[in-house]
C-alpha cells in the first residue's frame, strides 16, 4: 500500500483557489466517481485485496449505502457502478488496519473487531473532516 495514498485522494486540482472556495469545491459530499481500477491505485493495491478490504467496509453502514446507491445508479444505465473517493478512504484506512496488525497470523478477524469498536471513525463525516485538514494543510504550505 502506498503510505501517501491521502495526497493522491485528496488532491487539490486547482491550488490557487482561496481555502474557503476551494473547501465549497472539493468537498461534495459524493466526490468525483472513479472507477475501481483507480481506487487500486491510488492506493497501491491489486482488486483482490480491494476485494478482500472492502467485505470488512461492508460493516460501516455508510460504506454499504454509498455502494449500493451507486450501484442503483449504475444498473439503470447498464453500467458498471463506481465508486466514490469516500469510499477509497474507508478502505485505505482499513489497509492501514492489516499493515498494523502483527504478520504471521490471521488479521481479518483482528481488523474486523477494530471496526466493530471504531465505526465512528469511518464516517463521511470524519471523511469530510480529513479531507478539510488535508486540503488546509496543503493550502497553507504553498
Amino acid at each position: 500500500m502506498i503510505k501517501e495514498w491521502r495526497n493522491q485522494l485528496f488532491h487539490i486540482i486547482n491550488p490557487e483557489i482561496n481555502i474557503s472556495t476551494s473547501l465549497d469545491v472539493n468537498l461534495h459530499p459524493l466526490g468525483f466517481p472513479l472507477s475501481l481500477a483507480e481506487g487500486t491505485r491510488i492506493l497501491g493495491i491489486c482488486y483482490r485485496t480491494w476485494k478482500r478490504w472492502e467485505t470488512l467496509a461492508i460493516a460501516i453502514p455508510e460504506y454499504k449505502l454509498q455502494q449500493i446507491q451507486m450501484l442503483n445508479r449504475a444498473s439503470s444505465f447498464n453500467a458498471t457502478p463506481p465508486i466514490v473517493p469516500y469510499q477509497v478512504w474507508v478502505v485505505g484506512k482499513i489497509g492501514e488496519i492489516y499493515q498494523e496488525l502483527p504478520h504471521g497470523m490471521g488479521k481479518k478477524w483482528m481488523a474486523q473487531e477494530y471496526l466493530n469498536a471504531k465505526k465512528s471513525e469511518f464516517t463521511r463525516e470524519e471523511y469530510r473532516r480529513e479531507q478539510e485538514r488535508l486540503v488546509s494543510n496543503v493550502l497553507n504550505e504553498e
